[in-house]
């Protein structure tokens, strides 16, 4: 049985360690598996993948992608994709939504008398898929607020003052395009808001599997997961969702998930 973590995020999104620091610490954690899902970008792989050459590390190529089910925002990860050019067209168009989305919160904070202006949060984002946490980043920075949970419980999550929602693509449709490019679809962290009559739905709609084992579930979660996925003919997956400094809870190398080495991905 290997040792995976299937949901790791770095620099080329919200993540704090950039891939060839994940693949460092995925060594000294007793890992043989792990993936790179950074949110709506791939530009993360290739890195890790340079650093883990000659090494035991398996680095496997993932993303995160953001989708919207019944008006709400659902986190669909993709896996074994064999034409990423296929999502290229997919991903292109979230950079810019996510782009938008940036610049909304800005104008929103701007008028609640925060002077903080878009380039400013480039300059935290770099190169990197742009998220709230960068935005969260450089509020801390300027002293608006303690820390990111502040940020976003104030400011950041849905229904707060400063929150913008982005019109994400629906997720059957990303399901589509996840399978057009050979790939599998998981729905991500689905004991935070999803129960079996949504599941069941995603499934009819293409969903291949889900992320049984994750840093919020708890065991009943993991048990009850993993018992539909064997009852319902869908993959078992699971992943710390580490960001680094961003969510304390969320540690890499804690959660080792099990995975045969004949599986999928």
């Amino acid at each position: 049985m290997l040792k995976a973590d299937l949901h790791i995020h770095t620099t080329a999104s919200d993540g704090k360690l950039t891939p060839a620091q994940v693949v460092s610490q995925a060594l000294e954690t007793d890992l043989d598996i792990i993936a790179i899902t950074d949110h709506d970008t791939l530009a993360g792989i290739e890195e890790a993948r340079r650093a883990a050459e000659g090494t035991r590390l398996r680095v496997v190529a993932g993303v995160e992608i953001s989708t919207l089910y019944q008006g709400r925002e659902c986190h669909m990860l993709a896996y074994a994709f064999e034409d990423a050019n296929l999502l290229g067209k997919l991903l292109s168009d979230q950079k810019k939504r996510r782009i938008e989305r940036a610049q909304a919160i800005i104008s929103k904070l701007n008028a609640m008398g925060f002077d903080i202006s878009y380039d400013e949060i480039l300059g935290e984002a770099g190169r990197a898929s742009i998220g709230r946490p960068h935005i969260a980043r450089v509020m801390i920075k300027k002293g608006y607020a303690a820390d990111t949970q502040e940020v976003f419980v104030r400011y950041l999550s849905n229904e707060s003052s400063a929150y913008h929602k982005i019109d994400y693509p629906d997720a059957a449709d990303v399901i589509d395009t996840i399978h057009l490019a050979g790939g599998i679809a998981i729905l991500a962290h689905p004991g935070n808001s999803y129960n079996f009559i949504e599941i069941k739905e995603l499934k009819e709609s293409g969903l291949d599997g889900l992320e049984c084992y994750h840093s919020s579930h708890t065991s009943v979660h993991k048990r009850r997961y993993l018992t539909y996925c064997q009852s319902h003919d869908l993959i078992a997956t699971g992943g710390s969702d580490f960001h680094g400094t961003v969510q304390d809870y969320y540690q890499f190398g804690v959660l080792h998930i099990p995975l045969e080495p004949d599986s999928p991905l």
